[in-house]
């Protein structure tokens, strides 16, 4: 199809590409709130080793490492365990309902902790419906990598972790992502509408209108033809009434 029938198309059709994106849009907002939403409380943390006679390489190398297992070890049933034991009075551990398997399992949903661009560095994230609670949680986690940080890394006195960045919590809710399921939303909207409009070019309404004249048309043929054998058939009559009398006379 040539990009300027595409385009006439498309301004005909404009009204189906709104219905696209509409559909799309309340699809997210159905999937968006039926989740509840959550603040983030963001912290960033770095991993120092002290008295290390290696070169720098190998020391940031080992920071690296260090950092990615700290990171996993964020995520632990047993990290659970600590923070509850030696931080539970300014967190409602009320919200972590369930068996130990949904605890868990809500706890991953609640903590995120990564080593940023494989440096020393860690970012810990928590969510929350509750502003302070996840304030309150990336406190407790904090404190327990930078007092216990031993319990999952081999270097022992060598390593310390320092907290650089506070936790900072967001004005709005960061989880669900509003703004990026709604621009989705869109984007594929579009993309579905347009490529419906381009396989799909014209409605059903203007098919049947192209066809109807055509019918209209053969009718009007059978008609016109249906006339003629009717004068053709009385003038056959006439010819031969005429022919009678001759030959009587």
């Amino acid at each position: 199809m040539e990009i300027n029938i595409f385009i006439k198309n498309l301004k005909k059709r404009k009204g189906k590409l709104i219905v696209f994106v509409l559909i799309f849009l309340i699809v997210a907002a159905a999937i968006s709130f039926s989740q509840p939403l959550k603040y983030k409380a963001n912290s960033r943390l770095l991993i120092i080793q002290e008295n290390s006679t290696s070169d720098p390489y190998t020391i940031a190398k080992s920071n690296q490492y260090v950092g990615s297992l700290l990171s996993e070890a964020v995520y632990s049933g047993s990290f659970l365990e600590l923070l509850a034991t030696n931080n539970s009075s300014n967190i409602n551990w009320s919200y972590f309902t369930g068996n130990y398997k949904q605890q868990l399992k809500l706890w991953k949903k609640t903590v995120s902790a990564r080593n940023i661009n494989n440096t020393g560095v860690m970012e810990v994230a928590v969510y929350h419906p509750d502003s302070n609670q996840a304030k309150q949680i990336a406190i407790a986690v904090n404190n327990l990598l930078v007092t216990q940080n031993g319990n999952y890394q081999s270097s022992g006195d060598m390593v310390k972790v320092k907290v650089i960045d506070q936790p900072v919590v967001s004005y709005l809710p960061a989880k669900p992502n509003l703004p990026v399921n709604f621009g989705a939303a869109i984007i594929f909207g579009l993309l579905f509408g347009l490529t419906y409009i381009y396989y799909f070019p014209e409605s059903r309404k203007q098919k049947s209108n192209k066809k109807t004249p055509l019918t209209t048309t053969n009718h009007n043929q059978q008609n016109n033809q249906l006339d003629n054998n009717i004068v053709e058939e009385v003038e056959d009559k006439a010819d031969f009434s005429g022919n009678i009398r001759n030959i009587i006379h």
